[in-house]
């Protein structure tokens, strides 16, 4: 009697075993596409970052330059850019809309600019690209990072963290500000703001394309 009742507990382990083996291959074949895709979602990810965002009003005190500093105090990606990805070769993607300003200024540019202090100043600027200062104005426009402008040939060093960032307003004469003994540029500041803004940078890598604006805080892409 014993051995009918040993064959058949090792038949029965046998089974077992087997229908283990066949769930944990079953669980394998399942995890493998999420762990495909959560793998592709980070390797596009690491394609592009977000570098500026600014939604809310230029003030008559920020004096027509509308910065984040120190760059350190904020959540904004601000290491080294040349490695181990060399977003140094790749592109500024830009995105702005006037959402209110006191009085509409249909000549209005914008530029924008990074600056460093630490080892030694460094300030580079994209060009200045026109949008009219009028609510509703927006405009999307993209510059080679390379191709940014050295001010006073004070180049930044891209391994090194950044001091501030920021885009810069001007008018019709030049910087709608009172730093620097600009005076406003001939301007009365009092009919540029408080002016409503958003504005958003986006660095992509080397071979990326346009960034889906709403992954940053658009509605539409």
């Amino acid at each position: 009697m014993t051995q009918p009742i040993t064959r058949k507990l090792s038949a029965t382990s046998r089974a077992i075993t087997l229908a283990l083996a066949v769930l944990m291959l079953l669980g394998v074949a399942l995890a493998a596409p999420a762990r495909l895709s959560a793998q592709t979602t980070t390797a596009a990810n690491a394609t592009e970052m977000l570098v500026f965002d600014w939604n809310k009003p230029v003030l008559k005190s920020h004096s027509g330059f509308a910065q984040y500093k120190p760059l350190s105090s904020y959540n904004f990606p601000n290491g080294n850019w040349v490695s181990p990805i060399n977003y140094v070769n790749g592109t500024l993607y830009f995105r702005a809309r006037v959402l209110s300003i006191p009085k509409n200024q249909p000549a209005m540019k914008l530029g924008f600019c990074f600056w460093q202090n630490k080892p030694k100043f460094g300030e580079e600027c994209t060009k200045n690209y026109a949008l009219p200062g009028v609510p509703g104005s927006e405009l999307r426009w993209n510059q080679s990072f390379k191709s940014m402008n050295k001010i006073n040939k004070a180049a930044i060093n891209w391994t090194l963290p950044r001091w501030k960032a920021g885009f810069v307003v001007r008018g019709p004469k030049g910087l709608v500000s009172n730093k620097l003994n600009f005076n406003w540029s001939g301007e009365n500041p009092d009919n540029w703001y408080p002016m409503n803004i958003h504005y958003t940078v986006v660095l992509v890598a080397p071979g990326g394309g346009a960034p889906n604006w709403t992954q940053y805080g658009w509605s539409n892409n």
